[in-house]
């Protein structure tokens, strides 16, 4: 009974620790397209199907998020981009210091992102 007790108290931990890793978002390189954008935050829905667990439900959208863009981002280039790649992290990146306007996208649900656009995810391409 003993053995048994440790076999599923081994799994239950191993699972737990798995499922961390895997909904760590900071690092993470997800290939998305803008849905809106304002003042440096965009709604991004998200393109590929490996990296869903990182978006939710959102009005009429699904596999979304709300990114605060780093200050290196063009908002008019994203516009009129089909995708485009981010590098998410749950902080700002320490570089990012540039003054932001006040307005704010209506965005009621809890995944919150700070996004830097890269231009490609380990071999991925942008023009892909």
């Amino acid at each position: 009974m003993k053995k048994i007790a440790f076999a599923i108290t081994t799994m239950v931990f191993l699972l737990a620790c798995h499922s961390e890793k895997e909904l760590d978002p900071t690092g993470a390189c997800v290939k998305v397209r803008l849905v809106s954008v304002l003042c440096s935050q965009a709604v991004m829905k998200i393109e590929d199907p490996a990296m869903y667990n990182f978006g939710e439900s959102w009005k009429d959208h699904s596999n979304v998020f709300l990114g605060f863009l780093d200050c290196s981002a063009n908002e008019a280039a994203l516009k009129d981009a089909p995708f485009f790649y981010v590098e998410l992290n749950t902080k700002p990146f320490p570089d990012d210091t540039c003054p932001r306007c006040a307005a704010a996208i209506d965005y009621s649900g809890e995944k919150h992102f700070y996004v830097r656009v890269v231009p490609n995810c380990g071999g991925g391409s942008i023009n892909e």
